[in-house]
């Protein structure tokens, strides 16, 4: 199934924006986020692609779903991941330790070197039950790899004391309300968007629910001020757990709506005068 208003493969190659799953979940605690890819994209289909406070046709925007991208775990798995095509991208998650195999593909290969972080957790620990990439760790391998001060969190509400005290005076952490400063946001930028920075009470299928979350109407306000202010070149939309979800699929028709939310504010992003 692919996400609701993607081109047919026919019209593949006229795409400007491409969406990609990554069905992984090993290096979670709690199994099941592997099935987000396709029930996100199931939910998509109970949305209308008209956006009204848009006044935009989603269909029309030239998107097309590639699939899935299964060799996440393979150290060579770039070999077959062809972001040359210089199209932006949102990647369906997937645990969050996803992100950081993306990321060091766009650093090594396409000079990237910054990202912004919407989440509830901190993922700063080292390691996490005997694992240096648990999704837990995703953003310390990051900051190891391309830099402390390249990193902007947004929305974290819970970390361990050993993460605080590594981070406060190194990375930049900001609330929810808060906006990076235009010069943050200079250069090419990647997206990691944690569902779990929602509230449980709208996202309960996640990992860690974590409490005094924020709505979604604040958390697409803050993505599309982002993608508005930087350039944006991929976004991930990670942790979403099926399994852990209430029978509506609200977990999961959030996460599609988001992915319909980034899709709008690339195109206007593109088109602005």
């Amino acid at each position: 199934m692919k996400f609701a208003g993607s081109l047919p493969p026919r019209d593949s190659e006229k795409a400007i924006y491409e969406i990609i799953g990554v069905p992984f979940d090993d290096n979670a605690t709690i199994r099941g986020a592997s099935k987000a890819p396709e029930m996100i994209r199931r939910a998509s289909q109970r949305l209308e692609t008209f956006l009204w406070h848009s006044k935009l046709e989603l269909s029309d925007l030239m998107y097309y779903d590639r699939g899935d991208l299964h060799d996440i775990a393979d150290p060579d798995f770039d070999s077959s991941f062809d972001t040359g095509t210089g199209k932006r991208k949102i990647f369906i998650g997937g645990d969050h330790s996803i992100t950081y195999p993306l990321f060091k593909y766009y650093f090594e290969r396409l000079g990237l070197t910054k990202i912004v972080v919407i989440d509830a957790h901190a993922d700063f620990r080292d390691v996490y039950m005997g694992n240096r990439f648990s999704n837990a760790c995703v953003m310390r391998r990051i900051a190891e790899l391309a830099g402390f001060e390249n990193v902007i969190e947004i929305g974290v509400r819970s970390a361990s004391w050993e993460e605080y005290e590594l981070m406060r005076d190194r990375v930049r952490i900001l609330g929810i309300d808060d906006m990076p400063e235009e010069q943050e946001l200079e250069g090419r930028l990647y997206l990691s968007i944690d569902i779990d920075v929602l509230d449980p009470g709208i996202a309960p299928g996640v990992e860690y629910p974590e409490p005094c979350g924020i709505s979604l109407e604040v958390l697409i306000r803050l993505v599309r001020a982002i993608i508005k202010r930087g350039d944006v070149v991929a976004c991930d939309i990670v942790e979403v757990n099926p399994e852990l979800d209430i029978k509506n699929g609200i977990t999961c028709l959030n996460a599609a709506r988001l992915v319909f939310e980034v899709l709008a504010s690339y195109w206007l992003k593109d088109h602005e005068s």
